[in-house]
């Protein structure tokens, strides 16, 4: 009787050849599934004329798929695996849909940030720093995204030419935020004004302050966070990232400040904040 149970537990058991099978009919399936994918975006580009430059990045509704794919991940493949394939299929349809180009500064990272985000179908460019690669994106005329590397302690404030009318941050990668991951540099991406009307969750805000000392403690007490701060000519030149909760009167309220008042160059863009996942096992 034990014997007969165990043979039936032993039968039941695919092998290996099914096993094979199971996974080309899930490749069959996936590639199917890329092709229609296309035929939709190729009727997409009729109905929408998402042929102009800029018209397809939709950052807001990336971040929403990126969230609910997430959530609904589970097994033991690597979520950033499924982030980086995910990616290079959104950047090549979105390529598709209005040919763009990718402009970074110079080094191996970015270059890295910029081939795991925004697949090799996507251009390629390196400039000489972060000031050329603002410069390429205006003169892309939404034909451009850039990739500046975020950094605590940057030599120059880079940040200062942009504005919500001109060059400014749409987001914020990695957009999954995860101890021991790959590609990990904190980047921010660069683009003229895009048809997109979702309103990220965080904004980004350029300050000018006399000098360095208590500008973290009055931007962290109205929620904000200092992303960097540099000297230059004599004044600290400091960009913070406010949450879109917060009031534009609290933001102002930092230029009263008795101490180091503060002058508001503008907002420079916004994020949506990464997803924060515990350490990859």
């Amino acid at each position: 009787m034990t014997d007969s149970k165990e043979g039936g537990a032993q039968k039941d058991e695919p092998t290996l050849d099914e096993l094979r099978q199971r996974i080309d009919s899930i490749d069959e399936s996936i590639h199917r599934h890329l092709i229609e994918r296309s035929e939709i975006v190729q009727a997409l580009i009729a109905v929408k004329r998402t042929h102009k430059p800029g018209a397809a990045f939709r950052p807001g509704r990336e971040m929403d798929m990126m969230r609910r794919l997430v959530g609904r991940h589970r097994g033991i493949l690597p979520i950033t695996t499924v982030e980086h394939l995910w990616r290079e299929i959104i950047a090549t349809f979105t390529h598709m849909q209005a040919p763009y180009d990718v402009i970074v500064e110079p080094g191996v990272e970015l270059r890295d940030v910029a081939r795991f985000y925004f697949g090799f179908t996507v251009g390629f460019k390196e400039a000489a720093g972060s000031a050329c690669v603002i410069e390429q994106v205006r003169a892309g005329d939404g034909a451009a995204l850039g990739l500046v590397a975020n950094q605590s302690d940057a030599k120059s404030a880079w940040w200062v030419p942009l504005s919500k009318d001109g060059v400014q941050i749409i987001g914020r990668l990695p957009v999954i935020k995860q101890a021991g991951r790959p590609v990990d540099l904190d980047t921010f991406v660069l683009s003229m004004p895009l048809m997109d009307t979702t309103v990220p969750d965080m904004r980004l805000v350029a300050l000018c302050a006399p000098h360095e000392e208590g500008v973290q403690d009055a931007v962290n007490r109205i929620g904000g966070q200092l992303i960097s701060c540099v000297m230059e000519e004599g004044h600290c030149e400091c960009l913070v990232a406010v949450p879109f909760s917060v009031a534009d009167v609290e933001v102002e309220g930092l230029t009263r400040s008795p101490s180091n008042p503060m002058v508001i160059r503008g907002v420079v863009g916004g994020y949506w904040t990464p997803i924060a996942l515990s350490a990859a096992e």
